[in-house]
């Protein structure tokens, strides 16, 4: 049986994107499979081997821990390596020079552009290391057998900086399987506006605070429901005094990390789903959240960012200048008062993801990628397809 071991000392070991779609995909297809990642314990969830290379509280300490992450990672002596971050992109090279191993690096965002918002990062050495990052990200590739992007900008950026072939499989929501009631949830608003992500200024938190306000003002009881942890210290106490001064404390209901086997029922039981984000930080990465939102049958209000320009069809969103907070008002008032203009977004949003853009319409592109890494066929220990590999999109209508 062909061992596939995926590598990160960045995301959560439940990342959607990294064990609910590619490992549970993976394993389903017959790979076996482990998570290397920093954790409280090792565990097996869903035939995937999740193994701790210990906790960490700080970046820091992160960083110091990457040689176990190597060295847990050669231990294992796995077919392939998949690393997910740009600080393991050493530890791929390392593992394609000194193993007969397959290594793919998986880019989830444009990094280069992301430095820019990174509050960690000293602002002098911004421009600087926007410069020289994709280069080295460029150069680091060439020896290793893959690059997966998220997106097509970002494939076709460092496609022109490395000779190892780059694909795009999308970030796309998984929706086999997903329960829109695994969670008991009581509405103390007529009204709520969702989002689920990171809560932080380029995300969109502080305009989402001031539309909730406005729409109060003007008589709607409406709350916000926001589903993610606040992404530093900062910008939480900054919320936290702007909600007290606008008396929507009450209002604003904060669920911190909500699993992504969950967020779809906090979802569906809403009513409108928030993308008010920096237009730039999204320029060319696309939100997986939007399409989450549609698949729960959420009318989406969207600043004009320009990854979604593809997707963003005016049956199922509408798109707003970023900072014209009193439009967005407008526009999202007006859709809680219409429930049947709501009503008709809503199947129009679903359908799209149904038939469009489902990880069931990507997942395909990875096993693809990973029967030409591997040479694998069903002697070589890869089950053909399972019951839900072999699904049809007529299933999840």
């Amino acid at each position: 049986m062909t061992h596939v071991v995926h590598l990160s000392s960045v995301h959560y070991p439940f990342d959607p994107r990294i064990f609910h779609k590619q490992l549970q995909t993976l394993s389903a297809a017959g790979y076996r499979t482990t998570l290397l990642v920093h954790h409280d314990e090792s565990i097996v969830r869903d035939d995937v081997d999740v193994r701790s290379v210990g906790n960490v509280d700080t970046r820091l300490e992160r960083w110091r821990n990457l040689p176990t992450l190597f060295r847990e990672a050669r231990a294992e002596d796995a077919d392939v390596y998949h690393v997910h971050d740009p600080e393991l992109l050493p530890i791929g090279l390392a593992l394609s020079l000194t193993t007969d191993a397959r290594v793919v690096y998986d880019v989830h965002e444009d990094y280069a552009d992301a430095i820019r918002v990174r509050e960690w990062i000293p602002d002098p050495a911004k421009p600087v290391l926007q410069r020289v990052f994709p280069a080295i990200q460029g150069a680091l590739t060439r020896p290793l057998d893959l690059v997966v992007t998220a997106d097509d900008a970002t494939r076709e950026s460092l496609a022109s900086r490395t000779s190892t072939p780059v694909e795009t499989i999308r970030n796309l929501p998984k929706v086999a399987g997903i329960e829109t009631d695994r969670v008991d949830l009581e509405r103390s608003h007529e009204h709520v506006l969702a989002y689920v992500g990171g809560l932080d200024r380029e995300r969109g938190l502080l305009n989402m605070l001031q539309v909730t306000a406005r729409l109060r003002e003007r008589g709607l009881d409406v709350g916000l429901w926001l589903l993610g942890p606040f992404q530093d210290e900062e910008i939480e106490r900054e919320a936290r005094r702007y909600m007290d001064e606008a008396g929507i404390a009450d209002h604003v209901r904060l669920f911190g990390y909500v699993d992504y086997d969950e967020i779809f029922s906090y979802l569906s039981a809403a009513d409108v789903g928030l993308l008010l984000v920096d237009e730039e930080r999204f320029e060319r990465n696309v939100p997986t959240k939007f399409f989450e939102y549609l698949y729960c049958g959420l009318p989406v209000v969207l600043t004009e960012v320009p990854s979604l320009e593809p997707y963003a069809d005016s049956d199922y969103c509408v798109s707003v200048p970023e900072r014209d907070l009193e439009r967005a008002t407008e526009e999202i008032e007006r859709l809680l008062e219409d429930s049947d203009t709501r009503q008709a977004m809503s199947d129009a949003g679903r359908e799209a993801v149904v038939s469009e853009y489902s990880w069931e319409v990507e997942r395909d592109r990875l096993l693809a990628a990973y029967a030409q890494l591997t040479g694998a066929t069903d002697t070589d220990g890869i089950a053909g397809p399972t019951d839900e590999t072999a699904r049809t999109d007529d299933e999840y209508k």
